[in-house]
């Protein structure tokens, strides 16, 4: 089975960014699962699912608002991952990852990706419904 995880701290501007776009992806009637700030919580859903995609923020110094998707994620030290993921043996993981432009105490998502949310939704719904 499949499912896209979306994830992030609403209160870190665009570390937000999984967490908008899953609400996004619920209300255009595409399963997901929102985890704000402790996967630990969601562990055992997690393994009913042997295909996950992640949507979450990333810093890969790459231009603010631009996404990448990594087949076959593994987590790497390299990578600055802003959430501890348990990533099981025997699950494809894709990340969607979205660059920041900033992160600090607000509720507020840059206009780098907020003028790219639709952007992002239809490639995530894209890559869901090829899998």
């Amino acid at each position: 089975m499949k499912t896209i995880l979306c994830i992030g701290n609403i209160l870190m501007q665009d570390d937000g960014i999984g967490i908008v776009i899953g609400h996004i992806l619920k209300k255009k009637g595409i399963d997901c699962i929102i985890c704000e700030t402790d996967i630990a919580y969601i562990n055992d859903l997690l393994n009913e699912f042997d295909d996950v995609i992640i949507v979450d923020a990333i810093d890969f110094n790459l231009p603010a608002g631009r996404s990448i998707i990594i087949p076959q994620f593994e987590y790497k030290p390299l990578y600055n991952f802003h959430h501890d993921i348990l990533f099981y043996k025997n699950k494809k993981i894709t990340l969607y990852g979205i660059q920041v432009e900033s992160i600090g105490i607000s509720i507020s998502i840059s206009k780098s990706l907020r003028s790219n949310l639709k952007l992002y939704v239809d490639e995530i719904i894209k890559l869901y419904k090829s899998k």
